[in-house]
C-alpha cells in the first residue's frame, strides 16, 4: 500500500517537476493622452491616440522552456491595439508587432517568424524617438525605419552572444512569392558594442519591392505601403524596387547625461513617387536618397525626471531633375516616472521643410501644376498645409 502511494505521489509530482523548467510572461504597454498638430488648412488637430517614450500599446506573451545542456526554447507573441476603440493595430493582423519561436544556448539564439529587422535592433537603440521623444521625433517618414515602422514576415534571424561587448545581428526573410523569389526578400546585418559609458552600433538592411502587398506571405505586411502612418504626403516614396539602408548610431554617459549621434543613408531605387502625382517627364520612376543626421541628449535630473533634446538634419536628393528637398527637426521631450510602472510624458516636435520643395501642387481639375515645400511630421496623420509643422503630445503610460 505504502508503495502505491509513493507511485500516484511521483506521478502527480512530475508534471511539476517539468512546469518548473518552464515559465509564460504576460507583458505590456497601455498609453494614452492628447496630441495636437497645427498647420493642417483646415485648423489645428486633436487625438486621442498616441504612442508613448517606450513605444505604442501593445500586449504579449514571452515564454522560455529549459530543454536542459544550456539549451532552451522560446517565443514571443505581440499584439498592438488602439486603447480608444480596442481595435487592432498593424493592419488588423492579431499579433502584427512579433510573432516568433525559437532556440537559444550558449552559442546564440535562432528565431523564426515575424520579427523587427537587425538595423532597427541595434542602430535603433540610439535615436530619440526610441527614447524620449517617440515615434513622432523619427527621421523623416522614419524612411530608414529606426523607428521600426516595417515589420518583417518569414523572418529566419540569428543574434549571437555578447563577446568582450560585442554583439552580431542577422537576419533573412523569404520572399514567399511563387515564381518570384526576389519580391519581398529582406536580409540585414549589424552589430554593436559597449563598453562602459560608450556604445555604438552599425548595420545594413536590403528590401527588395518594399511596398508590395504580399498578403502577409513575403517580407512586408501587406498594406498600401509599409510607411502607411508615418508618411501621408510623401507615402508613394516607398514604392520602389528597393529600399536600402545603411547606418551608424554611438552615445556616451557622463554622470546623469548622455549624448549620442546618429547617421543614416537610405536608397529607394526607382520610386515611383514622381511618377504617381503626375510630375511633367518623371518617366519610369526615380532614384531618391536620404542622409539623416541626428545630434541627441539627455539629462536625468532626479530618478524619477528625465529629460532629452534632439536635432535632425534630413538631406534628401532625386535622380528627378536633381532636386534637392531637406526637412529640418527638433525634438524635445520630458519624462517623470509616477513609479516603476506609471509614468507622464510630454513631447514636442517641430519640423520645417526648405530646399526643393517636392509635395506636389494640384489644380480644381486634380491636374499636377508644380510642387512645393511641405513639411510632414512622422505619424502625424495629417501633412502641414506649409513648410512648418509643430506636434505636441501629452500623456500617461503604464507597463505590465
Amino acid at each position: 500500500m505504502k508503495k502505491s502511494w509513493f507511485c500516484i505521489g511521483a506521478l502527480i509530482a512530475s508534471p511539476q517537476v517539468v512546469f518548473a523548467q518552464s515559465s509564460v510572461t504576460l507583458y505590456g504597454l497601455v498609453t494614452a493622452g492628447v496630441t495636437y498638430v497645427n498647420n493642417t488648412g483646415k485648423g489645428p488637430v486633436y487625438e486621442s491616440e498616441t504612442c508613448a517614450p517606450p513605444g505604442c500599446n501593445r500586449w504579449g506573451l514571452k515564454g522560455r522552456e529549459d530543454l536542459g545542456g544550456g539549451n532552451a526554447a522560446i517565443f514571443t507573441l505581440e499584439n498592438g491595439f488602439n486603447i480608444q476603440n480596442g481595435r487592432l493595430g498593424q493592419g488588423g493582423t492579431e499579433f502584427g508587432r512579433q510573432a516568433f519561436v525559437g532556440l537559444t544556448n550558449n552559442y546564440g539564439t535562432i528565431t523564426l517568424g515575424r520579427q523587427y529587422d537587425s538595423l532597427s535592433d541595434t542602430v535603433g537603440m540610439f535615436p530619440s524617438s526610441n527614447n524620449f521623444a517617440t515615434g513622432y521625433g523619427s527621421h523623416f517618414g522614419d524612411l530608414d525605419n529606426l523607428n521600426q515602422s516595417i515589420r518583417i514576415n518569414n523572418v529566419i534571424k540569428y543574434v549571437s552572444p555578447i563577446w568582450n561587448g560585442l554583439q552580431v545581428d542577422g537576419m533573412f526573410s523569404l520572399g514567399g512569392q511563387a515564381g518570384d523569389f526576389s519580391t519581398n526578400r529582406v536580409w540585414a546585418l549589424a552589430g554593436s558594442y559597449t563598453a562602459g559609458p560608450f556604445a555604438f552600433a552599425a548595420g545594413y538592411l536590403d528590401i527588395n519591392t518594399p511596398a508590395t502587398n504580399a498578403n502577409g506571405t513575403g517580407g512586408v505586411y501587406a498594406s498600401n505601403g509599409n510607411y502607411v502612418g508615418s508618411l501621408s504626403n510623401y507615402v508613394a516614396l516607398q514604392d520602389a524596387n528597393a529600399m536600402k539602408v545603411l547606418s551608424a548610431g554611438a552615445s556616451y554617459s557622463i554622470g546623469n547625461a548622455n549624448v549620442g549621434l546618429v547617421y543614416s543613408h537610405t536608397v529607394l531605387k526607382n520610386s515611383q513617387y514622381f511618377v504617381a502625382n503626375g510630375f511633367a517627364n518623371a518617366g519610369s520612376g526615380s532614384d531618391f536618397k536620404l542622409d539623416s543626421y541626428e545630434v541627441t541628449a539627455t539629462y536625468r535630473f532626479t530618478p524619477a525626471l528625465l529629460v532629452g533634446g534632439a536635432y535632425i538634419y534630413n538631406a534628401g536628393k532625386a535622380d528627378y531633375e536633381g532636386l534637392k528637398p531637406t526637412f529640418q527637426q527638433i525634438n524635445l521631450g520630458a519624462n517623470y516616472s509616477l513609479s516603476k510602472r506609471t509614468s507622464l510624458f510630454a513631447v514636442a516636435v517641430f519640423q520645417k521643410a526648405g530646399g526643393d520643395g517636392i509635395a506636389p501642387v494640384f489644380n480644381s481639375a486634380g491636374a499636377n501644376v508644380g510642387r512645393t515645400a511641405i513639411a510632414e511630421i512622422a505619424g502625424a496623420g495629417v501633412d502641414s498645409s506649409s513648410a512648418k509643422q509643430v506636434l505636441v503630445s501629452v500623456g500617461i503610460t503604464h507597463t505590465f
